[in-house]
């Protein structure tokens, strides 16, 4: 959704609770950091500043805003006086690792604040073996508590920028979206409502990002908005996406369809470069989950309890309904089908069996890594040579999504076998 100008004074939808990530660029205090490149402005420009920014504030009308390029805590708190009446009941902002600027990422909530994690301390191994902090900033975990009672889990962001070279910043980004999945999924076993949002500074097609974007969680603009409109950023004349509003599979089944924002010119132009985000989620519980004829949720006594598969759904391949997909994923699926085209990638090894159609957009995929091939030959499973084209086969494990077509990666051989070792259509092909 893009609001042309005006702008309505409040466009949240009634019965839910919204979310926003704001990179407000360069918001400095009047006060000089010797340790850092700080913008240090005069006061006149900062009130000037901060007039636009509680314009835009008004009109996102967000219960919890996720900000970027925020210095400190007292110009946070002279944002948040700003909107007199409508200030925000918590402000959050740590020091994070930016020693070049000092900017720092920060969230405003309506609701109350239960806890606070920083990741500063989070650490990578570079290409060279050294030991580094994997957050430019920081990724800054605020649990806060919905009027439900239960509890919202946001991941604040902000990975490197393509300063200095996209090439050579592109490692930096790569580690910190696998940490953030990584964090994610930890927190997703004990949380289910979780959001990462934030300016992850590269497109949603980049490879740097596609550890936290190949699923489970759910990228709600791409969802939401349609292109030419959707994005975020114009750099060098083009306009592209770079910030966003990710949600967790349980936190997408609230998500109000047709709510996502972006809010383009106007005081959202003058106060930043970057457009804020928004979207809007039921404030209850959604109804409980009814699948289509095909597919059951009881626990399949060929799957031993050790490798965790209760309640699995069933899929078939050859039947399967998209939106059933979207509602499935995130969790632990049996899926059922003939391999309709199989590869093995260049330089990798990874090998990916496509059941159902050959049509990546109405398929399935089986995604088998390097380092769990040996597995799968030692045990009479996997036959690279002869693993053709119109096999039955049954894998089961985590529904997710690797772009556009479903994947799921198996590890160990007792989630993948083949049913019928005669090619059952299509005649015998070669890979």
């Amino acid at each position: 959704m893009i609001y042309p100008l005006p702008y309505p004074e409040s466009s949240k939808p009634p019965q839910t609770w919204t979310l926003a990530s704001y990179n407000v660029q360069d918001l400095f205090d009047t006060s000089d950091d010797p340790n850092s490149q700080d913008g240090r402005p005069a006061e006149n420009r900062l009130r000037n500043k901060l007039t636009r920014l509680r314009r835009v504030l008004q009109i996102l009308d967000a219960d919890v805003v996720g900000l970027m390029e925020v210095e400190t805590l007292g110009v946070l708190t002279r944002l948040n006086l700003a909107l007199g009446a409508a200030a925000y009941a918590e402000a959050v902002l740590l020091e994070g690792n930016d020693p070049e600027r000092g900017i720092d990422v920060a969230l405003l909530s309506r609701f109350p604040v239960l806890q606070i994690q920083s990741h500063t301390a989070d650490t990578y191994e570079t290409a060279d073996g050294q030991t580094e902090r994997v957050f430019s900033r920081d990724c800054l975990e605020c649990h806060l508590k919905l009027p439900s009672g239960e509890t919202l889990v946001v991941l604040v962001n902000h990975f490197k920028s393509k300063r200095g070279g996209e090439i050579e910043s592109e490692p930096l980004r790569t580690a910190q979206a696998v940490r953030v999945h990584e964090i994610a999924e930890h927190l997703r076993a004990n949380y289910p409502l979780v959001a990462v949002i934030g300016d992850l500074n590269d497109t949603a097609e980049s490879q740097t990002l596609q550890p936290l974007l190949s699923g489970p969680l759910t990228d709600l603009l791409a969802r939401d908005i349609p292109a030419p409109n959707n994005y975020s950023f114009v750099h060098r004349g083009e306009a592209e996406r770079i910030d966003y509003l990710l949600a967790s599979p349980d936190l997408t089944d609230r998500f109000v369809p047709n709510s996502a924002l972006l809010l383009h010119g106007g005081w959202a132009r003058r106060a930043s470069d970057h457009a804020p985000a928004r979207a809007a989620f039921a404030l209850s519980r959604p109804a409980a989950k009814s699948y289509p004829e095909n597919l059951t949720a009881a626990y399949d006594r060929e799957y031993p309890p050790y490798l965790g598969y209760r309640g699995a759904a069933k899929i078939n391949a050859a039947r399967f309904m998209p939106h059933t997909l979207v509602r499935l994923q995130g969790q632990v699926v049996v899926v059922t089908g003939i391999v309709e085209r199989v590869e093995v990638t260049r330089g990798t090894g990874v090998v990916r069996l496509l059941l159902g159609n050959t049509d990546p957009f109405l398929a399935i995929q089986v995604t088998i890594l390097p380092s769990d091939r040996a597995a799968f030959a030692q045990a009479g499973i996997l036959d690279i040579g002869g693993y053709t084209r119109g096999k039955m086969v049954q894998a089961v494990g985590t529904l997710d999504f690797y772009r556009e077509t479903p994947e799921i990666q198996v590890s160990r051989p007792g989630q993948l076998k083949v049913l019928s070792q005669e090619n059952t259509q299509n005649g015998s092909h070669g890979i």
